[in-house]
């Protein structure tokens, strides 16, 4: 078998006797059943590209959601969330809510304390506290939990604040990116997953520390 540097060296040094010369057009070997050129079938012609499927018209519901016209409503349009639209959203479930001294909506939910902020106009961020508070002494325990949570669920995000006078907060944060806009129905659930998932940490919370004072008294 001849190896590579041979055919490099015989090319170099000159063709063998009885090798073809190298400009000699190489033949092109064809399968003995292919038609020529000039010999195709007459019933293969060549493919043609399909045509696309014609527009549907909207439906009933559709044309009710974007319009008479085909366009979107305001109610269906994304659009930036400003603290305008987080007020109309509130008044659009009926929550009760308050505006602290720095502009943000807050209220209380089940008596847990919720608060909204817009971060730079591109993030919508809902942060909760549990109502009660922990002794430093039950800090790792705290912090064992909220860990516990973060690594079982995607949100809301749960952490502690010690206080300088030692007591423990527990605080949830839930945040989605706002800057291509929201639509009301976008906004309206991000607002429900905000307050759920805060919900559902404080809960277990109440689960694991019952309130001695809500209990009655030992027989």
């Amino acid at each position: 078998m001849e190896r590579p540097w041979q055919r490099w060296w015989r090319g170099a040094r000159g063709a063998r006797p009885g090798d073809p010369p190298r400009d000699a057009p190489r033949e092109r070997a064809e399968p003995d059943d292919a038609p020529a050129p000039d010999e195709r079938p007459a019933d293969r012609p060549h493919p043609s590209p399909q045509a696309r499927p014609a527009p549907q018209p909207l439906s009933a519901e559709d044309a009710d959601a974007t319009g008479d016209a085909g366009q979107l409503t305001d109610a269906t349009r994304p659009r930036a969330v400003t603290h305008e639209r987080l007020v109309a959203a509130m008044r659009r479930h009926g929550y009760h809510y308050l505006v602290d001294e720095r502009g943000d909506l807050c209220g209380l939910w089940g008596y847990r304390f919720f608060s909204f902020h817009l971060v730079r106009g591109a993030i919508l961020q809902v942060r909760a506290r549990w109502t009660r508070q922990g002794d430093i002494e039950r800090l790792w325990e705290l912090l064992g939990i909220c860990e516990g949570w973060n690594r079982r669920n995607p949100y809301p995000k749960c952490y502690v604040r010690v206080l300088d006078d030692g007591r423990v907060h527990v605080l949830t944060e839930t945040a989605v990116p706002v800057a291509a806009g929201l639509t009301d129905a976008q906004l309206d659930h991000h607002l429900q997953v905000g307050l759920a998932a805060g919900t559902a940490v404080f809960d277990d919370l109440d689960r694991r520390y019952p309130d001695p004072v809500a209990s009655g008294p030992a027989a």
